[in-house]
This record gives C-alpha cells, structure tokens and sequence, in this order.
C-alpha cells in the first residue's frame, strides 16, 4: 500500500474500517523472539560493522584525531574474540553495543527503540519512508530494544559522591543501621579494595570491559556500576569527620546518579512563557516534536506557536529581550525551529548557506527513494532551501572519497510576534539534533545571540542519519553519515555550535518557574548585557 502524501494517510487512518485497524495492529505489533546466535554469526556482525565504518562513517578517523578516541581497526580482533565468547545474548549485546559506540561516537549514535520500530516498519510499509531494509525485519530487533531496555549498566548509591584531590566524600547526610554517616564522611575502602584498586578491578571484571572509549567518567563518581543483575549494593568503610571508622552495606540504585545540582522539576508542557521582568520575557522550549506522528501532523508545533504568540501579544512589545532557552532540548523536528522560532521574529528574508560532506561509497550507494526519504526534513523545499550543489571539498578531504554539498536557504518572515527587542538563545552541552539546527542557523544568520556553552551537535545539512542493520542478529542502531562544516570551520558534529557569548558551566535552574530562573547564573548574565 502506497501513500504518496500526508493528507492522504491522514484520510486513510481517520476513515480505516475495523479489519484496515487490525491489519494496522499486526503491522506495528511484532513478534519478538531470543535469537540463536553461533559464534560465527556474533564475530561477523562485529566484522560487519567494521566495514561499515570503513566504507561510509565520516567520524573514525576524525576522532581519532581530535578526540584521542581509539582505533576501530585495530580494536577489530579484540572485539571479534569478545563475540565469539560472549556466554548470553544480553553479553553479546554488551560486546556489540560498546564496538558501535566506538565506531559511532559522534552525533546520533543509539540503538532503535521498540516504539520507533514499530513507526518505521508501518511506515515503511505505507510508503511513507525507504530505509533500505524488509519492514518486517525490523520485528528481529524488537528483541534486542527490549533486552537494551531491561539491562542495567549504571548504579548509584543513596547518597551524592564529592570528588576532590583524589579522595572521596559523601556529599549527603546518610543513615544506615542506626548509624548516621554525616556529609563530609571520607569512603576508605569498597568492597575490601581501596578507591583506586576498586576502580581497577571494575574495569576489568564488569561489563565495562567491553567498552574501548575513555572509563575516566567512573573516576569521579566512583559507585557507578552496577555489576549485575544479582549484585545489590557495595560494603564500604567510611572515616567520619570525627576521625570514626564505619563499615556499611551500601544498597545500590538502578540508573545514574541524580545530578545533585540541577533541577528535576520539569513542566509537563512543551513550551513555557514567562515575564522575568517588565522589560524581560522567556521562553523555555522542551524539545522540537512530541512523537513520530509529528512528521505527519504538525498540530503540535503549532500549538507552541499560539502559545508564544499570546504570550507576546499580551506584552504589547515592552520586552527589550527575550530569551529562548533551549538548554538540554535533543531536537526533533527542524522545521519546528524554522516556523516558530525564527520566521515570526524577521522583518525581512534572510538568506545563508551550509556546507555539508558525505563519504563518496556512502553517497554511491544510495539509491533515489533512500536519499529522498533522508533529505525530507533537512534539504527539501519545506525546509526552506533554494538550491543544493556539489561543490570542491574542503582542505585535507580527498574528492576521490568524498563529496560535498552546498545548501543555500532562504528564510521568509511570516506573521510576526509582537517583538521588537533583543533576542538571546540559551544554548549548552545537552541542545542537540533539530535544536542545534536551530542554534547553528541562528549563529549564520545572526538575528540572535546565542549564549552558553558549545552545543552537542547533530545538525542536519544535506541527509538526515539513517539506521544500520546488523545482518546476523538484526539489531538495529541509528548511525550518523554527514559531516557539517560550522561558520568558524569546526565540525558541528564533533564540537557542536559555539556560542556567541560563551559563558562558564554553571547550574541549571531547580525548576522553569520565575522565582529559579532570576536565580539562574546565565540568565543573570543575560539581564546585564548590553
């Protein structure tokens, strides 16, 4: 069944009988069973990946270079042999999942979750996308989504951890049999080791030995891991301030620690609008789309828009700033950054251009209908591009292996807020994908500033990132393929957009209300900018 437009679907699904929603359920609902996995199959879906990354991945030998992050190539024995004899599937997982992360340690980097599978098998089916795969194959890696899901790598204990010179401390008041370890109680020992010896012996005899990247981060958090699904918490020797010794049994919890100093109040709302002041409004934006449907129906983005929109009107244009804040905001939807937080602020069109690389083999072999369904939401005409051409490639990329693409678009003002100040973009580590789109197209067209910290990346110029299938055991991840060059020459996937007012890393706000925000450091630095 082919659908070759929105509002046709649209009909469809609002008209389906009662047998078109049952075949529809069968559709999306898979069957998910543990696949039998010889030694051969595990070491050639490693193999597979590793030629994968010779053939199409723009990042290897980049981050190698720039991010000391080690050799796939070299790893490639090591990681076969780890297949090989992996003793469960949930270990294979483990060997499999950490090889990708080194092959894909830059942009969208994930394993596809049962939910999105379920998207992309209907819609493929419907003719909606073309990712290169069987739509039922994806009904394989419904297993492995859901064995990702179940498995926990991170643990901490009930109390926050301080780092400092080298040594340990609790940063929590904590109770355990009767007994009150007060914050500032030194952790001596772990399970008999000490600190150091400890952290080795994790290294070593966990699941982190799978992992090639860098393990400095179990350093500075020290109770981290979580060894398993029998393991249930640490025995720990602790000084006291008063120079006592205690030994206690720690209980481990699930997940990564909470950052002690950020807030966990988030709304529930997508979009939230403030007066900070008379003179000051806000806008905090959560992400760009709320689910996949949003590809199809944009009644979400348009939603946040009245809301920003009532919010100016009822203004009258007082405000002299406004900020947006898109701090930890992971994307979604480009076109939502375009529609709602650009067109309704300009007074005239402004135009700009991207530059944008691909592998040549990568570019080669895809066929027309996968490269539409990449380039739909980044270089098609609804994202406002006028023209795409291949141009020479940049110093040190050899044209014999890649191609390069220039993006010129243009930006039509469209119904405009009722705004005429200043406008600063809040931006930090955690602003991703569709959001950093956003911050980097307001970083080429300047009509804001952006403030923070380097974005993470992930903008998309020419293609959006496709998925990879492992052959054997049909796991599924999402990969990135392009390399977006930033106005400063940097690469936007492995330095994000820098900032036009970089600011030192500070505390997120406890939660999106006025009270916090005007406690908020970079909020503060924005209030006094002149």
């Amino acid at each position: 069944m082919k659908m070759k437009s929105c509002s046709i679907l649209k009909k469809y699904v609002c008209q389906m009988d009662v047998v078109s929603a049952v075949v529809l359920a069968v559709v999306m609902g898979a069957c998910s069973t543990s696949p039998k996995l010889t030694p051969e199959d595990r070491a050639g879906d490693i193999e597979y990946l590793a030629q994968w990354a010779k053939d199409n991945s723009p990042f290897v030998e980049l981050n190698e270079k720039y991010k000391d992050c080690p050799s796939y190539e070299a790893l490639l024995p090591k990681y076969v042999e780890f297949a090989k004899q992996a003793k469960s599937n949930e270990e294979f997982y483990m060997v499999a999942s950490n090889y990708y992360n080194l092959i894909c340690a830059t942009g969208h980097a994930y394993l596809i979750s049962e939910s999105e599978l379920k998207w992309v098998k209907t819609a493929i089916i419907l003719g909606i996308l073309d990712l290169d795969i069987n739509p039922f194959q994806t009904d394989q890696s419904v297993y492995w989504a859901r064995l990702a899901r179940d498995i926990s790598t991170r643990a901490h204990p009930p109390f926050h951890i301080l780092y400092k010179e080298d040594k340990y401390f609790t940063d929590d008041e904590w109770q355990a049999d009767g007994v009150t370890v007060p914050r500032g109680s030194e952790i001596l020992k772990v399970d008999g080791m000490d600190c150091s010896s400890y952290l080795d012996f994790i290294k070593e005899n966990t699941l982190l030995r799978y992992c090639a990247l860098p393990k400095d981060f179990v350093k500075q958090y020290l109770l981290i891991i979580d060894e398993g699904p029998d393991f249930a918490g640490w025995q720990v020797v602790f000084r006291l301030p008063n120079g006592s010794i205690h030994d206690a049994f720690v209980p481990k919890i699930k997940g990564l620690p909470r950052q002690k100093t950020i807030g966990t109040e988030v709304p529930e709302e997508n979009c939230k609008c403030i007066e900070l002041s008379d003179d000051v409004g806000y806008i905090w934006i959560k992400g760009f789309m709320s689910g996949p449907l949003d590809y199809l129906f944009p009644s979400f983005a348009k939603k946040d828009r009245k809301k920003i929109r009532t919010f100016l009107d009822k203004s009258n244009g007082k405000y002299n700033k406004l900020i947006i804040d898109i701090r930890n905001n992971i994307g979604g939807l480009p076109q939502y950054g375009y529609d709602n937080l650009i067109c309704p602020f300009l007074e005239k069109s402004v135009t700009y251009n991207q530059i944008a690389g691909i592998r040549r083999k990568y570019a080669d072999s895809l066929t027309k209908s996968v490269l539409r369904t990449l380039r739909r939401k980044c270089s098609t005409k609804k994202e406002h591009v006028v023209s795409v051409k291949e141009v020479d490639a940049p110093d040190g990329f050899d044209r014999d292996e890649w191609v390069f693409y220039q993006i010129d678009r243009r930006i039509e003002p469209r119904n405009r807020y009722n705004f005429n100040g200043s406008i600063y973009v809040l931006v930090n580590g955690g602003t991703f994908s569709a959001a950093d789109d956003y911050a980097n197209t307001v970083k080429r067209i300047g009509f804001a500033k952006l403030v923070g910290q380097n974005t993470r990346g992930g903008c998309a110029a020419y293609i959006g990132p496709p998925i990879l299938r492992l052959p054997q055991s049909g796991m599924i991840f999402r990969v990135e393929t392009e390399l977006v060059i930033n106005p400063d020459g940097s690469f936007n996937e492995l330095f994000g957009t820098p900032p036009d007012i970089k600011l030192d890393p500070a505390d997120l706000p406890k939660s999106i209300s006025k009270e916090e925000l005007l406690k908020d450091e970079w909020i503060k630095q924005v209030i006094i900018d002149d």
